[in-house]
């Protein structure tokens, strides 16, 4: 069952470092957007190390969102992967550390900021009559600037 903290104690992680693999429920993102919902929970398989007063988190985070597709708008499934993942966190004595919501945002940057389906650009429909509509359209507006097309740029 996944957890909803992943909480660690630095003082007890050895020299050689710490595996930790594991889930963490997906409402840790606590999306309110409906264009990006996610599926599953965040799978993480990290090798914790403490260097140079930094904890270290190296490894990989896999979880699955549902996203909505900018050019159908259509909703389909999308993997994120992040790795290799690699982390530090500086660390401050005797305090434990939740890396909840390092792990959190860290995936939540990695989600594309235009998601497009696999086949999206098949399903669109980019046709030359659109497109001749669109730039005649634009031409159409671009009128009121025909005036400042005959100034000349002071060099």
């Amino acid at each position: 069952m996944a957890s909803t903290q992943l909480i660690i104690h630095p003082a007890e992680i050895p020299g050689e470092g710490k595996a930790l693999q594991g889930e963490l429920d997906s409402s840790i993102f606590d999306l309110k957007d409906k264009l990006a919902k996610p599926k599953s929970p965040l799978r993480y398989d990290l090798l914790v190390s403490i260097v140079d007063g930094y904890l270290v988190l190296q490894g990989s985070l896999t979880t699955t969102f549902e996203l909505v597709c900018v050019l159908t708008t259509k909703p389909f499934d999308e993997e994120i992967t992040l790795n290799p993942y690699l982390e530090s966190i500086e660390l401050e004595i005797g305090e434990s550390l939740d890396l909840t919501e390092q792990l959190r945002e860290d995936t939540l940057i990695a989600l594309p900021a235009y998601p497009k389906a696999p086949g999206a650009d098949a399903e669109a429909d980019f046709s030359p009559s659109v497109t001749k509509v669109a730039y005649e359209e634009k031409a159409g507006r671009r009128a009121e600037w025909d005036a400042l097309d005959g100034l000349k740029a002071n060099d």
